[in-house]
């Protein structure tokens, strides 16, 4: 148990605004009126007698409103309605002007008209360093499970199919629930479909009406993933074992995905310009009717409430349809409450380090040795017997301005010529600071962490020699540049090292809670490895996905949650297939409860971004950990009308209910006293701003899914100015899938300004079954 940091409740109200998805502002304009992109969806119960399909009632719909009246003709019916969706939920996607999307909001049947919203992407060793790499016979994870037909759906920017991570050697045929299809392209034909990759699907609709039609001299308008974002996910969810697997030498070993049986269904919704909440909309639609068992989506754009979340929205209908979500959490830490993703019904993964770095040096003329990392591998080597002058462009120490920031067009090359030049991280890429001190004559870049960043270390393939250095290392070197006489410096690259302790740590850039939709759920649910990750690349981009980049490489290392997103997504697909029966609630549940919170030092987890201790709002329920997950002894398993009472506890209107009812028949049932209640696996509990309440009281349900004959005991953290009571504090079950409840009292003796976290931990002897707790206290405004 130990406390937090202060939470500052109108910090709150502040990001109410500032995290609110930002509607699109590109529009078209059409006969006069500007017309942007609209989800809208509908109370399919509600379709007149008059039409035989949902498709001709929503464009009578869009024509009854369109304006003028009488300019609407069949072609621009045609192209008004985009996108109709049925399976995650009814509804379409429509250019409408502000007057018509406002007159639309008013039709009968229509639930709720919203904006166009634009995402971003959240940009091998780890198999073995999360346990996966069967090392004998009595593995977890024997071969037979990978002939497995569970598929995921990666929703990203496509597929490169010659990677030999998608070789599908010794697959067995297609599973026969698929009904996907495999849409063919430039660049992109029915052959790129095999028993690895079972589908290929391009969506562009949504992102053309907002940004033009795309070039395609220049993208592959088809399944083929240009970029490199879709191929590095899509193989680490599920990518075949590929020997002497590495990046320019880094890395070497055998890469894997975290399920290697598992296959894949690849979802193109990301362009160069970014990914549109239409077409997002309409590849999770897809997906659900061509029967993924598991998504991952590492997007986000920005925190909505509930029913204004479009992907919050289909993600639900998904779920009811057994499918699990997993999205990233974002990389906009280490700020507090900038979370993207947050419905309690996806499954929300934060990124934490691995015990695999790649080391560098910077070597100073005062003599000093400084440690950091690198993945440079090119001709421009520095000789390691020479000393180089080092130039900072900045005018202080600790603090990045525009001089110091190497952005395009700051550099003179009168004064960085010939040297290695001192970088703060901020603003641009990373390696984009590199090439703009190569363009300017300087020989090599020691890239500086600034405070946002910490200690953090995070490798790149730069273009030039180049070390990052974390923010007290790059502190003294900015310090030695500015006050040295004629001061000097060199660097050197060390390759691939494991073993580094401590790991895990929580990623800095890893974005964090507390979630700000709902206090009562904690988010992120649980971290899972992010930084340097080495998976499969396209061949179309450099590593350092610069234009100017010409080097070609099979695999790439990159960083971010949308890295750690689909470690949790292949897990998942593990577990989905050696428990079929299991929901998603009951596959997250086993991730979370089986998490660990120490490193390899036997020490509580840490925060890159403080060195301190990491937090709940930090790490969730800790970092995953599949082979405890597979035995998890107990599950909180949560249905889908249990998620609409959590719904109904958020004081949404029955209209606003109506786009998660789907059906008219699904109402509140009131079962829950309150969100605290939701059978969620993590504990959260608020405390109001009246003090006269005191006492709280949360209720809990575990389903039995080890032996029949089970007998757990309860421990529960100690926790400062709070008593704790847990009833019964022991649970006997006689048979398997036997579900037991319990509830817990927490009674405040003394109000605490900042939250408390701790645990309430099952035990069987055997398995232990731990829940994260978060006590908070609101303090008036």
């Amino acid at each position: 148990m130990g406390g937090i940091n202060p939470v500052k409740w109108w910090l709150f109200l502040y990001l109410s605004t500032y995290l609110t998805i930002n509607n699109i502002a590109l529009s078209s304009t059409n006969n006069g009126v500007s017309k942007k992109t609209y989800i809208v969806h509908m109370d399919i119960t509600a379709i007149p007698t008059t039409f035989t399909d949902h498709v001709s009632w929503y464009s009578s719909l869009v024509k009854s409103v369109a304006v003028p009246l009488d300019d609407f003709n069949e072609e621009e019916e045609e192209e008004r309605v985009m996108y109709t969706y049925q399976s995650a939920f009814h509804g379409m996607a429509a250019r409408l002007s502000e007057e018509e999307a406002e007159r639309l909001e008013d039709q009968n049947g229509v639930v709720s008209v919203l904006p166009e919203v634009r995402y971003e992407l959240h940009t091998t060793r780890s198999p073995m360093f999360l346990g996966l790499e069967p090392q004998d016979s009595t593995s977890v994870w024997t071969d037979k499970l990978t002939d497995h037909d569970v598929v995921v759906g990666v929703l990203d920017t496509g597929i490169w199919p010659e990677s030999q991570s998608f070789n599908d050697t010794g697959f067995t045929p297609v599973p026969a629930h698929w009904r996907g299809g495999c849409e063919v392209g430039r660049g992109f034909e029915k052959r790129h479909c095999n028993k690895k990759i079972v589908g290929a699907r391009a969506f562009y609709r949504g992102y053309e009406a907002a940004t033009g039609n795309i070039n395609e001299e220049k993208e592959y308008k088809s399944p083929r993933d240009q970029d490199g974002h879709g191929t590095h996910t899509a193989a680490t969810v599920a990518g075949s074992p590929v020997h002497g697997a590495n990046l320019l030498g880094y890395a070497y070993g055998t890469a894997r995905g975290m399920s290697p049986g598992a296959r894949i269904a690849a979802y193109k919704v990301c362009w160069t310009g970014g990914c549109f909440s239409s077409d997002i909309l309409s590849a999770v639609d897809k997906a659900v009717t061509d029967g993924v068992n598991v998504m991952s989506i590492s997007l986000g754009g920005g925190v909505s409430s509930y029913h204004r979340d479009s992907l919050s929205i289909a993600a639900f209908g998904a779920m009811e349809k057994g499918i699990l979500i997993s999205c990233s959490a974002g990389n906009g830490g280490p700020d507090p409450v900038s979370l993207t993703n947050v419905s309690p019904w996806i499954t929300t993964v934060g990124a934490s380090t691995m015990d695999r770095d790649f080391p560098g040096s910077v070597k100073l003329g005062s003599g000093a040795m400084l440690k950091g990392v690198s993945l440079y591998k090119g001709r421009r080597n520095l000789s390691p017997k020479m000393m180089y002058p080092v130039v900072y462009t900045g005018s202080n120490s600790s603090s990045p301005d525009p001089g110091s920031l190497c952005l395009e067009g700051t550099l003179d090359p009168h004064v960085v010529s010939g040297k290695i030049v001192i970088c703060d991280r901020g603003i641009s890429p990373r390696v984009q600071k590199g090439q703009v001190v190569k363009q300017a004559g300087g020989i090599g870049m020691i890239l500086s962490n600034t405070a946002a960043n910490g200690e953090e270390l995070v490798a790149d393939c730069h273009l030039l020699p180049a070390v990052a250095v974390g923010e007290k290392e790059g502190r003294a070197i900015k310090q030695y540049a500015m006050t040295g006489r004629n001061p000097t410096a060199n660097l050197a690259f060390y390759g691939t090292k494991i073993g580094i302790k401590p790991s895990p740590v929580v990623a800095a850039f890893s974005s964090r809670g507390p979630n700000f939709l709902s206090l009562e759920v904690l988010k992120p649910d649980l971290v899972a490895p992010g930084v340097n990750i080495l998976a499969a690349w396209t061949g179309d981009m450099g590593p350092s996905s610069l234009e100017t980049d010409r080097r070609r490489v099979a695999f790439n290392i990159l960083s971010g949650t949308s890295m750690s997103c689909p470690h949790v997504s292949g897990v998942a697909a593990l577990l989905k297939a050696r428990h079929p029966e299991w929901s998603p609630a009951a596959i997250k549940s086993a991730l979370m409860t089986t998490a660990y919170i120490h490193d390899n030092t036997y020490h509580p987890l840490h925060d890159s971004s403080t060195g301190g201790l990491s937090s709940p709002y930090d790490h969730g329920a800790g970092h995953i950990n599949p082979s405890k997950a597979v035995d998890p002894g107990l599950i909180y398993d949560i249905g889908p009308q249990d998620y609409f009472d959590f719904l109904c506890t958020q004081g949404l209107t029955r209209i606003q209910l109506m786009v998660f009812a789907k059906y008219s028949n699904r109402t509140c049932h009131h079962s829950l006293s309150g969100p605290s209640d939701l059978n969620y696996p993590a504990i959260s509990v608020v405390f109001p701003e009246d003090k006269r309440v005191s006492s709280l009281t949360v209720h809990r349900t575990v389903t039995n899914v080890g032996p029949p004959l089970s007998k757990y005991h309860v421990v529960v953290s100690e926790f400062k100015g709070v008593n704790v009571k847990v009833e019964p504090s022991t649970l006997n079950f006689t048979k398997k899938y036997q579900k037991l409840s319990y509830k817990v009292t927490f009674t405040t003796k003394t109000r605490q300004t900042a939250p408390q976290s701790g645990a309430l931990i099952w035990k069987d002897g055997v398995h232990r079954v731990r829940s994260p707790v978060i006590l908070t206290w609101l303090s008036p405004l």
